[in-house]
């Protein structure tokens, strides 16, 4: 018990100097801060919920000590609520009838946590509203600063403007991207280490088995409808909720590359490959995607002879 809290502790004031690193303005930091994440993950997956819970509550008191309210409520909504969102839902588990344990999805993992994200764009969307001081116009208002820092360095022209047109409309797809990616792979990277050391509750999961709730398709219908026939406020905010609906997708469509490669030879330099043309070629990813969501339908992985979630529960 001793060490466990201490090992809460210690967690705790990792992620919290983490996530300051950025706010002290060190060379590093922003890069530093990217793990902030990771020991409430490594504290939840290792030693439980109520340990996990415990991390995640001195973490956010020593930022409230350090730093302003912004800064604490920045640090609870981004990290310390969706962190104890996935580590409650990761835990859960239940004996099938053959006895053995089935582990919550990752598909259904990956769902909850963009909703939550969808759901923080949402809520902020319809407090701020579309007026004057809302999310649409602050939005243009920090798209039109970076423009003008580059007209005055001389970038300015027809094709650049357009560009920062279109900006204005997906920045907050852009915010959300960076901040799943970051939940996602550090809540990889917890695991992992967690298993290096045997800490880990849950056993490894197969990533290739990520599929997820067909429900989750007709979300994004919707959201794509707002989008086309909407306009103004109501047309940004579906759009952005339908392209952030996209990176679960996204991450489903890997699943099925590596599925589908896994059989050939040569399958590392063919891996290597398909991720520099996502890196560089932009057209990629949304082929990718396009595989991740036609997949429910299509059932690639299966044909492949893909591994079955089998130790996972299925809802």
């Amino acid at each position: 018990m001793q060490r466990d809290i201490l090992l809460s502790v210690a967690a705790g004031l990792l992620s919290a100097i983490l996530y300051l690193s950025a706010k002290w303005g060190f060379p590093v930091a922003p890069f530093f801060a990217l793990f902030t994440p990771l020991p409430l993950f490594a504290a939840g997956l290792g030693l439980g919920l109520i340990a996990g819970g415990g991390t995640a509550l001195i973490a956010t008191i020593i930022v409230a000590l350090v730093a302003d309210l912004t800064v604490t409520r920045e640090f609870s909504i981004n990290y310390v609520v969706p962190v104890l969102l996935v580590v409650h839902f990761a835990l859960l588990n239940r004996t099938a009838e053959d006895g053995t344990t089935e582990w919550y999805p990752l598909g259904m993992l990956l769902a909850w946590i963009t909703l939550f994200g969808i759901g923080t764009f949402t809520v902020l969307a319809n407090f701020t509203g579309g007026g004057s001081e809302g999310l649409q116009a602050g939005m243009a208002s920090y798209v039109d600063t970076l423009r003008n820092l580059m007209v005055k360095s001389g970038g300015s022209n027809a094709n650049l403007d357009q560009a920062f047109a279109t900006l204005k409309l997906v920045i907050p797809f852009f915010i959300a991207t960076g901040w799943l990616i970051t939940i996602v792979v550090n809540g990889i990277l917890a695991q992992r280490m967690l298993e290096l050391r045997g800490l880990n509750r849950r056993p490894r999961s197969d990533l290739r088995t990520t599929a997820l709730p067909p429900w989750l398709a007709g979300v994004m219908v919707a959201a794509t409808v707002a989008a086309l026939l909407g306009s103004g406020w109501l047309g940004t905010l579906g759009t952005n909720i339908a392209l952030i609906l996209c990176i679960p997708y996204f991450f489903v469509g890997l699943a099925v590359l590596h599925t589908v490669s896994a059989p050939w030879s040569g399958k590392s330099a063919i891996l290597i490959t398909a991720y520099l043309f996502l890196l560089f070629i932009s057209w990629t990813a949304v082929l990718v995607t396009s595989v991740g969501f036609l997949e429910h339908w299509t059932g690639l992985r299966k044909r492949f002879g893909g591994p079955s979630p089998r130790n996972e529960r299925k809802e």
